[in-house]
C-alpha cells in the first residue's frame, strides 16, 4: 500500500482521509445512544428502530471509514491521483453525514418525505464516489488484486443501492411487493457479503503483509476469490426471489467456504509473520477472524435450527465481531502511520515513534471494550434486559476509540515542539 517511492503527489493531504475516520467513531457513539434511548429489543429486526440502529452502524462507521481508507489508498495502489479530491472528498463526507442523520430520524419517525431526500443525500455520496473512482481507474497504472476487490466492491455497492432505492419507495408508497423479503435479504447480501467483505479482503491483501511483515496471500486466492464471490453473491440473490432454497443453500455453503479460507489464511499468515511483535492491532485481527469464522457457522447451523434470535446473532457477530473489528485495527495502523508519513515527508523527524502515538495502554483498554460491547450485543439479541448495559457499552468504547484517533494524530496539526530538518 506505501512504500519507499511514494511520494505526495500520490497520496492525499492527510485531512482528507482523516475526515472520514474520526468522524466513524461518532456515528458509533450515536448507535449506543441511540440503543440506550429507543431500541428496546434486537429481536424484530424489521422494526424501525432496529433499522436506524443497524444503518448508523453500517453507513455511520463501517462505510464511512472504508471509504476514508479508499480516498488514501487508491491513488496510492492504482498509482493515478483522484480528480478533485478536495472537492470530492468533502462533498462526499458532507452528503454520507447529513444524509444518515436524516435517514435516522425519518425512518424512526416514519417521514416519507424525508425518508426519499435523505436516500436521494445518501445515493449521491455513493454515486458521486463511485464516479469520481471509475473515472480515475480508467489511467491507472497497475490493477493489483486490492483495486480488482475494490471494483468487486463498488459493483456490489451499487446493486445494494439501487435495492436500498428500491426498498425505500415500498416504504413510501406504503405497498410492499412479494419479493419484497427477497429484496431485503439481497440488500443485506450486498451489502454484507459484498461491499463490506471485499473491501476488508481487498485492504488486507496490502495491510498484512506491510504492517506485519507477513507473506502475501495465496497467488490462487488473489486472483480468483474477488470474482468467485460475487458470482456467489448474484447465485444467492437469484435464489431467493425464485424462492429455491435448495439452492439457496447451495450457494450459501461454497461462499461461506471462501470467507471461511480466507479468515484461515489470514491467521495463518499473522501466526506466521515474521515480524512476532505483538499490539492491540494483531487482537483486533485475530479476533476479527475468529468472528468471521463464527458468524459462518452459526449461519449455516441456523439453516436447520431456525431459530430468528440467531439469525439476528449472525449479523451482530459479522457487523460488529468482524467487520468492526477489522477496520477498528485497521485505523489503528493506519492513522498512525499516515501523520509520521506525512510529517517526515514534510522534513520532520523529531517525533514519536508510530507506536507511541496513541500508546498500547489506550488501545488496550478500548479493544476490551470493544469485545465486552460485542459480548452485550450478542446477549442483547435474546435477551432484551439487557439494553442498557449494551448502549453503555458501546458509547465508552467509541468515545476512546474516537479520543484515541485525536490523540495520534492531533500531532500533525500542533507541530510545536517538533524539530524541522536543516539541509
Amino acid at each position: 500500500m506505501f512504500n519507499s517511492s511514494l511520494s505526495l503527489d500520490q497520496a492525499p493531504p492527510l485531512k482528507i482521509p482523516l475526515r472520514f475516520f474520526i468522524t466513524s467513531p461518532i456515528f458509533g457513539l450515536l448507535a449506543g445512544l441511540f440503543i440506550l434511548g429507543f431500541v428496546s429489543s434486537l429481536q424484530a429486526r424489521s422494526s424501525l428502530s432496529v433499522v436506524v440502529f443497524t444503518h448508523l452502524i453500517t453507513l455511520g462507521f463501517l462505510a464511512m471509514t472504508m471509504l476514508g481508507a479508499m480516498f488514501q489508498m487508491l491513488p496510492v495502489t492504482a498509482g493515478v491521483t483522484l480528480k478533485h479530491q478536495q472537492i470530492i472528498a468533502p462533498m462526499v463526507h458532507g452528503l454520507l453525514t447529513a444524509g444518515l442523520l436524516l435517514f435516522a430520524y425519518a425512518f424512526y419517525n416514519y417521514q416519507p418525505t424525508l425518508m426519499i431526500v435523505a436516500m436521494a443525500m445518501l445515493l449521491s455520496a455513493f454515486l458521486v464516489f463511485v464516479v469520481a473512482t471509475i473515472s480515475t481507474l480508467k489511467n491507472a497504472k497497475n490493477i493489483t488484486p486490492t483495486i480488482k476487490a475494490f471494483i468487486g466492491a463498488l459493483a456490489s455497492l451499487l446493486v445494494a443501492l439501487l435495492l436500498a432505492g428500491y426498498l425505500v419507495l415500498s416504504h413510501v408508497n406504503t405497498g410492499f411487493s412479494e419479493y419484497h423479503q427477497a429484496v431485503v435479504y439481497t440488500h443485506i447480501i450486498f451489502s454484507l457479503l459484498g461491499w463490506i467483505a471485499m473491501l476488508i479482503i481487498g485492504v488486507s491483501y496490502q495491510v498484512i503483509p506491510m504492517f506485519y511483515v507477513a507473506d502475501a496471500y495465496p497467488k490462487l486466492y488473489t486472483k480468483y476469490a474477488i470474482k468467485v464471490i460475487f458470482i456467489l453473491l448474484v447465485g444467492l440473490g437469484f435464489s431467493l426471489i425464485i424462492d429455491n432454497p435448495s439452492l439457496y443453500l447451495l450457494f450459501k455453503v461454497f461462499v461461506a467456504l471462501v470467507l471461511a479460507d480466507y479468515a484461515l489464511s489470514t491467521i495463518g499468515l499473522l501466526l506466521n509473520r515474521k515480524r512476532k511483535i505483538i499490539d492491540t492491532t494483531t487482537y483486533y485481527w485475530y479476533f476479527a477472524m475468529l468472528m468471521l469464522l463464527a458468524s459462518i457457522g452459526l449461519s449455516v447451523a441456523n439453516e436447520w435450527l431456525h431459530m430468528a434470535q440467531l439469525n439476528t446473532m449472525v449479523v451482530v457477530v459479522f457487523i460488529y465481531g468482524f467487520a468492526m473489528s477489522v477496520i477498528t485495527g485497521m485505523m489503528y495502523k493506519i492513522v498512525p502511520f499516515l501523520v509520521w508519513f506525512h510529517l517526515t515527508n514534510e522534513g520532520y523527524m523529531s517525533m514519536p515513534t508510530m507506536h507511541e502515538l496513541i500508546g498500547k495502554k489506550l488501545t488496550t483498554i478500548q479493544f476490551i471494550l470493544h469485545v465486552l460491547t460485542l459480548l452485550s450485543l450478542a446477549i442483547f439479541a435474546f435477551d432484551s434486559s439487557f439494553q442498557i448495559a449494551t448502549g453503555v457499552l458501546m458509547v465508552l468504547s467509541n468515545a476512546l476509540l474516537l479520543a484515541n484517533l485525536i490523540k495520534g494524530s492531533k500531532i500533525y496539526f500542533t507541530k510545536r515542539g517538533l524539530q524541522k530538518m536543516s539541509f
